[in-house]
């Protein structure tokens, strides 16, 4: 966000998607509540990878440390604020719990029932929560300077906390996701969920650094090597999604493979392709070569590519497990609302903190060796 005029645009866009996207959700819960539910469902999904990911990638500064977070550390930040948004935007997802999830049923055949019960399910989402909510205000508020990570003393609570997030997202993934179907396990989908959650917020989070008119050799190289941390992840994504494909369709067991058949068949064979081309193909090829990497428009396109890739997905992972599904545009009207209000806060928070200092260094020429 460059300029007084480019946030005035941001802002009404986001506004706008917020103000249009609540008033057809209105609707839509009118006409439908559990309909509305699994739309919202889909949203919440896509937009908890926002701070989950900020949150996590500061944590991991925090340990590793890197001459990036000089540009990163404004735009995580405004990502890490729309945690109790999107902690609160969870409430409209589980309300229809009776209508999501087929294990709320009196009777359900279930071998796991102490673990998929009501109760143990809200025990675990508060926990999620409150765990969520005190690792962002420790990322936020923790004692750090602008590139520093955490104070040394202080360090082992990142490192705990990664662990602890590493473990909430699998269970969350779990809770939220794969119980949609209890008769389906995967133990890899865990971790490609947690890594699409993190390709969500560094998608977002990368696109508010290469909003900057970034004119500085290290500020360019600083952005170059976020991009490789996206660059990296997304492989990791693409490697576990098609691991898991490989070893269910092997294994064709019964139990297993009729949940990739559901999703393969029509209307949803279309929303695969999109989220294999624009989640791993495209992004890779783009952000492939190194002058690509300094490229603000090239980054923004991959971004821009792996947000479609992501929304794609959950549309693809939850919707096929509800006949009738939610018609379309309540799908849309969503994302588009939960969308807009993330975006709003996130665009807020990225400009209040624009009166930081700037580091000055010598200006960014391409390179031609």
């Amino acid at each position: 966000m460059s300029g007084e005029r480019g946030w005035r645009l941001f802002k009404l866009t986001a506004l706008a998607m917020l103000v249009l996207g609540a008033v057809e959700c209105l609707i839509g819960a009118a006409i439908d509540v559990a309909a509305f539910c699994r739309a919202w469902l889909c949203a919440y999904l896509l937009w908890l990878g926002v701070p989950l990911a900020a949150v996590t990638l500061t944590l991991v500064h925090d340990l590793s440390g890197g001459r990036w977070m000089i540009i990163a550390r404004r735009p995580l930040a405004a990502a890490i604020l729309t945690m109790p948004l999107v902690t609160l935007a969870s409430i409209p997802a589980f309300a229809g719990l009776h209508s999501i999830y087929g294990w709320t049923h009196p009777g359900a055949p279930l071998g796991n029932n102490f673990y998929l019960n009501e109760a143990g399910f809200a025990a675990r989402c508060a926990g999620y929560a409150v765990l969520w909510n005190g690792l962002a205000a420790f990322a936020l508020w923790g004692p750090r300077g602008e590139q520093e990570p955490i104070a040394p003393a202080l360090s082992w609570i990142s490192g705990l906390g990664l662990v602890a997030l590493a473990f909430s997202t699998g269970f969350a993934a779990i809770d939220w996701i794969l119980s949609l179907e209890p008769g389906f396990w995967s133990s890899a989908f865990p971790y490609a969920q947690g890594a699409s959650w993190f390709n969500t917020g560094l998608a977002l989070v990368l696109l508010g650094i290469a909003a900057n008119n970034w004119r500085v050799l290290a500020e360019r190289e600083h952005m170059a090597d976020v991009a490789r941390i996206l660059l990296a992840t997304t492989i990791f994504w693409a490697y576990v999604e098609f691991i898991q494909f490989l070893i269910i369709w092997e294994g064709n067991l019964r139990t297993e493979i009729h949940w990739y058949l559901v999703r393969l068949a029509p209307p949803w064979t279309p929303l695969i392709y999109i989220d294999a081309a624009c989640g791993f193909v495209l992004p890779f090829f783009l952000l492939l070569w190194t002058a690509a990497k300094h490229s603000r428009v090239v980054i923004a396109a991959a971004c821009a590519l792996i947000l479609v890739s992501r929304l794609a997905e959950r549309w693809w992972l939850v919707l096929p497990e509800f006949s009738p599904a939610p018609p379309f545009w309540l799908d849309a009207a969503a994302m588009i609302a939960l969308g807009g209000a993330v975006l709003l806060l996130f665009g807020w928070g990225l400009r209040r903190s624009e009166r930081l200092r700037r580091w000055r260094l010598p200006v960014w020429r391409p390179s031609h060796g």
